[in-house]
């Protein structure tokens, strides 16, 4: 460009820099920075990160995050979000993801989506733009290979063409299209219709259920329907669980809790609207400040009540990998704390309270003496005491068998007196006492005697009740795992035992019950395998991937979507650190400037934002440092560095620049306190905002280049400017 070109062109902004002292500015100051670009593989990458683990789409964080990223172009940001829908149920599909996970993306983009822009953006569209518009330039972006037009009996992509019918007519439920453009947007007639019973009503579904409770367990049901109505239902089961809480209904409150808990997988669909421990905090409070009815005189069915309930807060947790403090209770001193931080762990006697060994006496009595478990025995010993003494109660039951003094059919028929439905809830952590107990046995042939039939007795009995072997299968989704993973311990000890495969027999059905952030060993081994460098080897792979895909889909209309797993960033960091990881990241940023540097930064920005986001939820107890603190660690020594590798630190400028832009400042971090939330900001020497370079200058930024002495000769390509 002309240098006199560009000073005339300048010279139209003459007040920009007014009150600006260039001599004083920073490194950072002087790192101009392109207009982003949001790029489809990053709102792809983004949606992968909330929904691939546990479902963490809440919407305030998602609209902060989109805002941020479109400012006011919501058209694009409607047609965008829609198309990254697509992409991620595609992706899911392609990748063999289990069933579970693939209904999870399918139910989003039919039941999250159409609601998700109804209630937050379409009003905010100017005609002649219509959410019509934003739905027909979406699917025109997507693959025809992937989602065919027409209905092929033989073809695998059934499913995705069923979900773009889908999500139509979930969109005109809502209002967002007419029904009668659905045919033409489909080129076709459709075979699918609106549900019968129209849109849905929290309030009415609420009323319905209140007034006939056997209703919760039909709507239960139809949580698992792609028609656009789960949103509702959520909401309804969500507010029943706290009314019942509230009105310490604990009868229909236990039967609500046992009709979710066998159909585990409409769990997932309900996160989409809700958290966790909003779901939860009632619950928690009901269970640990429980009290008795006034006139209760049976104490079985109060067992029965709690236990059903804590077996519900239970499955959620094991489901969705939360840790103790994440459930819901904010006490401290909770019975819930204590239960998941110690209720697997078996007390010395002598660590026992006179009440706790009297208690823990009269359990052993009654369950293998002829003496049974009495009304009496319930009265005084409060469920919560219970479920806290089970541990130490099958410990001190294995021990008097390992010592003779417990007959092997009194213990087998006291175990299988636990298999009742009001006492078997307490399995969760006997189970798991189990698991813990068998990595510690030795290789003893009387240890694992002792064991073996114990848990024969309780994983299969001769026969369990409607009732019971409903509930036992809620429990070994809870403790199938980590059990199964100390049995396969057990049997490479003793691979003669021939009563060992039976039992992980029994257990295999359930072990993929969680949605963790862990990958599959396979998955592992592949990255492992990499040439060039192994697990970063795989991770760069991916990103050029997904540089190369985002490209090709602003050209290239029906551009599939590159594989991509949130996972792998995940397992990367573990295993690596997030230091390395980053490292990783700024080298590729770095290599694409000539070529590709907006989609590149992008990418790479949504990676460092979403795993950073992962590890403030990750299920691990001991969190590792984030990829944003490592940023802001390399941020902090920018200006060093800039002194010996320019590129690299205006690399590392622009990066923590536009992390910043998205989760504003670090909390504590002083410096990011004293920025503005969109970074890139010109400071005047008395250190106030005079200007956003991202609004004022993005425009002007060659004219800028050419005119200001710094930036003279060798500074562009220093700074990254092509």
């Amino acid at each position: 460009m002309d240098p006199q070109v560009s000073m005339q062109e300048w010279n139209q902004y003459p007040d920009i820099l007014d009150n600006v002292n260039l001599t004083t500015l920073s490194f950072a100051d002087n790192v101009l920075d392109n207009r982003p670009v949001p790029t489809r593989a990053g709102l792809y990458i983004y949606l992968n990160a909330t929904l691939q683990t546990r479902p963490a789409f809440e919407d305030s964080a998602v609209i902060d995050f989109l805002n941020a990223r479109y400012k006011q172009d919501i058209s694009t940001l409607i047609s965008d979000l829609i198309l990254a829908s697509f992409d991620a149920l595609s992706n899911a599909m392609y990748r063999n993801d289990p069933p579970k996970s693939i209904n999870l993306f399918r139910s989003f983009l039919v039941n999250k989506i159409p609601v998700f822009i109804g209630q937050n953006y379409s009003s905010l569209l100017f005609s002649p733009t219509t959410v019509e518009h934003c739905v027909r330039r979406a699917l025109s972006r997507l693959d025809p290979t992937a989602f065919p037009q027409t209905f092929d009996p033989l073809g695998r992509n059934n499913l995705l063409s069923e979900a773009r019918v889908e999500f139509l007519f979930a969109c005109a439920l809502h209002e967002l299209i007419p029904e009668s453009s659905i045919k033409e947007i489909l080129d076709e007639a459709p075979l699918q219709s609106l549900p019968a019973g129209g849109r849905y009503s929290k309030d009415d579904l609420v009323q319905q259920c209140t007034a006939n409770p056997a209703k919760i367990e039909e709507y239960i049901a139809e949580l698992e329907n792609m028609e656009g109505n789960a949103g509702e239902i959520a909401g309804a089961i969500v507010e029943i669980l706290h009314s019942l809480c509230a009105n310490n209904d604990t009868m229909t409150l236990k039967t609500v809790c046992n009709s979710i808990c066998r159909k585990l997988p409409a769990l997932d669909v309900v996160m989409l609207f809700t958290r966790p421990s909003t779901l939860l905090r009632p619950l928690c409070h009901l269970l640990d400040n429980w009290q008795d009815h006034e006139d209760q005189n049976e104490y079985q069915p109060v067992y029965d009540e709690f236990g059903g309930i804590l077996l519900f807060v239970a499955a959620v947790q094991h489901r969705f990998a939360l840790q103790p403090e994440e459930v819901g209770t904010g006490n401290p001193d909770s019975f819930l704390l204590n239960y998941f931080r110690r209720g697997s762990s078996s007390q010395p006697l002598d660590a026992l309270t006179d009440h706790e060994n009297h208690l823990l006496g009269s359990w052993i009595k009654g369950l293998f003496e002829t003496e049974g478990i009495s009304d009496e025995l319930m009265s005084t010993c409060k469920p919560k005491e219970f479920h806290l003494l089970v541990a130490t109660l099958f410990d001190q039951s294995l021990k008097a068998r390992q010592a003779n003094v417990l007959p092997l059919d009194t213990l087998r028929g006291g175990l299988e007196y636990v298999l009742e439905p009001f006492l078997l809830p307490s399995l969760i952590m006997g189970f798991t006492w189990f698991a813990h107990h068998l990595w510690e046995v030795s290789d003893e042939v009387k240890n694992v005697d002792a064991i073996l039939p114990a848990l024969q007795a309780l994983l299969k009995p001769p026969s369990m009740s409607h009732d019971s072997s409903a509930l036992h299968s809620v429990v070994l989704c809870i403790v199938a795992k980590p059990l199964s993973d100390s049995l396969i311990h057990v049997q490479k000890l003793h691979p003669s035992r021939p009563d060992i495969s039976p039992l992980l027999a029994v257990l295999n059905p359930y072990t993929q019950n969680e949605r963790q952030d862990v990958a599959a060993l396979n998955e592992l081994i592949s990255w492992s395998s990499t040439q060039g460098g192994s697990l970063l080897a795989a991770l760069r792979q991916t990103i050029r991937a997904l540089v190369l895909w985002t490209t090709n889909s602003a050209s290239s209309a029906d551009a599939s979507p590159t594989s991509y797993t949130h996972t792998q960033i995940l397992s990367t960091i573990r295993m690596l650190g997030a230091q390395s990881v980053l490292n990783l990241l700024i080298d590729e940023a770095t290599d694409h400037l000539q070529t590709n540097a907006d989609q590149a930064l992008d990418i790479i920005v949504i990676m460092i934002l979403t795993a950073s986001l992962s590890s403030l939820q990750s299920s691990s107890t001991k969190r590792h440092l984030s990829l944003r603190e490592s940023l802001q660690s390399q941020f902090a020594e920018v200006e060093n560095l800039s002194k010996t590798d320019p590129v690299r630190a205006s690399t590392i400028v622009r990066l923590h620049r536009r992390v910043d832009a998205f989760m504003g400042p670090k909390p504590g971090d002083a410096a990011a306190n004293n920025e503005d939330f969109m970074a890139g900001v010109v400071h005047a020497a008395d250190g106030m905002p005079t200007a956003n370079i991202d609004d004022v200058l993005g425009e002007a930024e060659e004219q800028i280049a050419s005119a200001q002495g710094f930036l003279a000769g060798d500074n562009s390509s220093l700074l990254g400017i092509a």
